[in-house]
């Protein structure tokens, strides 16, 4: 699923268990109609539900993310969200009282004050990834996103079970799509504004996920105390090693090993320090990320991972280093079997990545693509060239698989 879409579900599912709680907040009566009492009720308020959306959204960028198990870090935003909680409410219930004595439009005046929870929120997911440039980004987002959630909370202030309801099914709408704004936001923000990041390319569970790099060391390892934590890959060392951006190097990113390592595989070769480019693959253990910088090409260079096309009837590497392959009974790499074409397929190398070029209809992990159609190959993937299946498999899996 689309991490956007999915944050915001999940943002969706936070202002929902933050209604839950809030109204159990609520049964134990109102606010006395004081100034300083309904101060502290909204302030209370606001906090139990700022709680649980803070949490659930913690968690969402634990498990979209690399950084490792996904209830890490929440014991440790719980009494910060709570004290944003109290104090964006207050500020919340003191702006929304000035603003309506001051003759301001109410619905955007409750809208602003949305927006501060939002940017609490933001900012505590931010604290939680020790990156100021992440608090800021969560608080802009968070911000737009309660401002925006909280003008459509407004709108269903109407809706009633029945004459007797007390605005129970308007909060329970109403905050479910509040949380959905501001996770999406925050997700959003955190994309348009990053610059680096870390993309698993390896099959499995690390697969499609990200780390934006938003502070100047990023440390990588299985040990929970690396800010990547590859805690599922037994082969990655505890501390594998640290990318570090460098000011004197126009911004550039480095990679530094640690001691507990001879190196890591960038590209293929194993290095104990180098300086990073987009479109470069590091690999730790058995999982591989990929290295990306915002409008930045990757070089031109041929793709050195050694490969193997493996069907029930032959196994056949691919030549090694590559730019461009033809598959076919008459290709760079001739493969056997019914109905495959003397050129059916090519294998290009774009931007540090493989695509498959269908030259002849066929089939990758069982979807048909036409002919004339490209999309990303990867290790693991499964291809099928007339009535022919090939699993495209790392080299080094086959060493393993013939033990």
């Amino acid at each position: 699923m689309n991490p956007t879409l999915l944050t915001t579900l999940l943002g969706a599912l936070g202002g929902f268990l933050g209604f839950v709680l809030s109204e159990m907040l609520r049964g134990g009566g109102g606010p006395q109609e004081t100034g300083l009492s309904v101060l502290w009720f909204t302030a209370q308020w606001t906090a139990v539900l700022m709680l649980p959306l803070t949490l659930v959204l913690a968690a969402a960028d634990n498990v979209l993310g690399l950084r490792g198990k996904w209830w890490r870090g929440l014991a440790r935003i719980f009494i910060p969200a709570l004290l944003l909680g109290l104090v964006s409410g207050a500020f919340a219930q003191a702006f929304y009282s000035l603003g309506l004595a001051l003759g301001a439009p109410p619905r955007l005046t409750r809208a602003t004050g949305w927006a501060l929870m939002g940017a609490g929120v933001g900012l505590v997911l931010g604290l939680l990834d020790r990156s100021w440039a992440n608090a800021w980004r969560g608080m802009l987002g968070g911000a737009v996103g309660g401002f925006f959630g909280g003008l459509v909370f407004d709108s269903f202030t109407g809706l009633s079970l029945d004459e007797n309801d007390s605005g129970v099914l308007a909060r329970l709408v109403g905050l479910t799509i509040l949380g959905a704004a501001i996770g999406f936001m925050l997700r959003l923000s955190q994309e348009l504004f990053k610059t680096g990041w870390l993309m698993g390319t390896t099959t499995g569970k690390y697969e499609g996920k990200q780390y934006i790099l938003n502070k100047p060391a990023v440390s990588i390892g299985r040990s929970d105390g690396n800010d990547i934590s590859l805690y599922h890959d037994q082969t990655v060392p505890m501390q594998a090693g640290t990318l570090r951006r460098i000011a004197g190097s126009g911004q550039a990113w480095h990679w530094q090993s640690s001691g507990e390592t001879g190196g890591v595989l960038i590209n293929g070769r194993l290095v104990q320090q180098a300086q990073l480019r987009h479109g470069d693959r590091l690999r730790l253990g058995s999982t591989e990320l990929l290295f990306q910088e915002k409008g930045k090409a990757a070089p031109d260079t041929p793709f050195t991972q050694a490969l193997t096309l493996h069907s029930n009837e032959q196994a056949t590497q691919l030549p090694t280093p590559f730019k461009h392959l033809t598959l076919g009974t008459a290709g760079d790499v001739r493969l056997a079997g019914a109905d495959i074409l003397p050129r059916h397929a090519e294998i290009e190398v774009k931007n540090g990545a493989l695509m498959l070029h269908a030259l002849a209809p066929l089939r990758l992990n069982d979807q048909p693509v036409a002919a004339g159609t490209r999309v990303p190959l990867r290790p693991g993937d499964l291809l099928t060239l007339g009535q022919t299946d090939f699993a495209l498999l790392r080299a080094e899996l086959e060493s393993v698989g013939s033990v």
